[in-house]
Order: C-alpha cells, then sequence, then structure tokens
C-alpha cells in the first residue's frame, strides 16, 4: 500500500498563461457530490429506496496572501481578477499519480488579516461540468 503524503497534494487554477498551483496554499480539499431521487414505492416495505441524481463538485483551499507577482503561481490580485470577471477556470487536484479536472467557478474569496498574524486568504469553488480523473 502506498498513503499520499497530503504536502504533495496541490490546488491548481487556470489564470491568463496556463494552470499554475495557488501559492503558499496550506490546505485544499475536493467534495464530490451526488443529489438523490427518491423512487420509493408501496412494494418498499416502508423503506426509503433512492436512485442517483446530479453530481456535483467543489474545491476549497487556504493559503497566505502574497501581494507579488511571481508568475509561476496563481496569487491573489489574480485569483481576484477571474472572481471579478465570473470567468471559469480549470482546477486541478490531487499529486503524482493522481488528479482530478475540472472546470469551477470562483464562489468566495475570504481574506483575514490578524494582528500580528499572517494575512490568509481562503477560496471556493464550484465545479461546472464533468469532474475527471486522471491516473498516473
Amino acid at each position: 500500500m502506498a498513503i499520499l503524503n497530503a504536502t504533495d497534494v496541490v490546488l491548481s487554477v487556470t489564470v491568463d498563461d496556463g494552470l499554475k498551483p495557488i501559492a503558499h496554499c496550506t490546505s485544499a480539499s475536493l467534495s464530490m457530490n451526488m443529489d438523490l431521487r427518491d423512487s420509493t414505492t408501496k412494494s418498499s416495505l416502508g423503506f426509503s429506496e433512492s436512485l442517483g441524481g446530479l453530481r456535483s463538485f467543489e474545491l476549497s483551499g487556504d493559503a497566505f496572501v502574497d501581494i507579488t507577482d511571481s508568475g509561476d503561481t496563481s496569487e491573489i490580485l489574480e485569483l481576484f481578477t477571474v472572481w471579478k470577471d465570473r470567468a471559469a477556470v480549470a482546477v486541478s487536484f490531487g499529486a503524482t499519480g493522481i488528479s482530478y479536472t475540472g472546470s469551477a467557478l470562483i464562489t468566495s474569496i475570504s481574506i483575514d488579516a490578524g494582528v500580528e498574524e499572517n494575512a490568509t486568504y481562503s477560496i471556493s469553488l464550484t465545479g461546472t461540468g464533468e469532474l475527471k480523473q486522471n491516473n498516473a
């Protein structure tokens, strides 16, 4: 068994010139969901029965705020522009060996700046369309 080291997992978005990892990311998550369709009938003996319905996915991450433009990572300044333009971005979540890719919209950016703390932000993205699994 080979267990994936979470430090190797990267959340990347397409901003301007290609897929780039979110800079200084401290956490990342991917949630895959499926709505259920009720298929209960009188012959279900009083138990609920369901069938699969719409599938969706959401990504989120936390990162340190970096206001410099390094060019090789997605910074908060670029992500704000994408959010403001309501543009869909290509997303990738994973590491060497397995990743998930799709298209998403930035639904939330939250910046936190506490006294004597590093400024951080949280980003949430909601998928639009199919999520694909890619195996190396």
